[in-house]
């Protein structure tokens, strides 16, 4: 029993330092880099929304209509979130204006075919926020942090970080042109690299 005790303490306090504290900080500095973003777009879909927290603050702060979905809806939303089998979203080609993909893709073993999904319902445009690393050192701060953040909701981490080059590999390989790149940290004491990228179709046909 005390065994269990401890296990879910040390569980739980990651957790709840997540959801008070880093979760909300999170929110209103993605909003800041993203919001530059959405002016030609006012239909998004927010795939991996997760709670729907950051979809929330940007639907305040912007006049643009987000649908969330997740693999793993969580109990308590923000938003409405529609749960999805992780591998084929439940729209129409070209359903939304914009594919909005925060923190989700180095989760997957297999990040094409989410993007390939994205592209498919969006009619023009994808937004990706993730991370990017150029050395061990960045990999493992990014590891370490991933651990901390998702381990206790039970998100898969298969710490598939990608650098600059694979990156633009992926896109290449997708008909995505990449319109805008930003790198960037929250602030001097952030230990990881964050990318944004605004990709545009380059073949609607595909």
């Amino acid at each position: 029993m005390k065994n269990n005790r401890s296990n879910n303490v040390f569980i739980s306090i990651p957790k709840i330092i997540n959801e008070k504290i880093i979760s909300p900080w999170r929110w209103k500095l993605l909003k800041k880099h993203l919001s530059p973003y959405f002016s030609k777009s006012k239909t998004i879909l927010d795939i991996g929304s997760g709670d729907g927290g950051l979809a929330n603050e940007i639907q305040k702060a912007h006049r643009v209509k987000i649908t969330g979905v997740d693999p793993h809806p969580q109990a308590k939303t923000f938003i409405p979130i529609i749960s999805f089998d992780g591998k084929t979203l439940p729209f129409a080609d070209e359903t939304f204006e914009m594919a909005m993909i925060n923190d989700v893709l180095h989760h997957d073993k297999n990040p094409q075919m989410i993007l390939r999904e994205a592209k498919r319902v969006s009619k023009k445009y994808i937004l990706i926020k993730d991370h990017y690393w150029t050395n061990f050192i960045d990999f493992s701060l990014l590891k370490w942090t991933d651990y901390f953040g998702n381990a206790s909701y039970g998100v898969n981490l298969p710490y598939n970080y990608l650098n600059i080059i694979g990156w633009k590999k992926l896109f290449e390989t997708n008909n995505l042109h990449i319109i805008e790149q930003k790198m960037f940290r929250y602030n001097v004491f952030d230990p990881c690299k964050h990318i944004i990228f605004l990709l545009e179709k380059t073949n609607h046909n595909k």
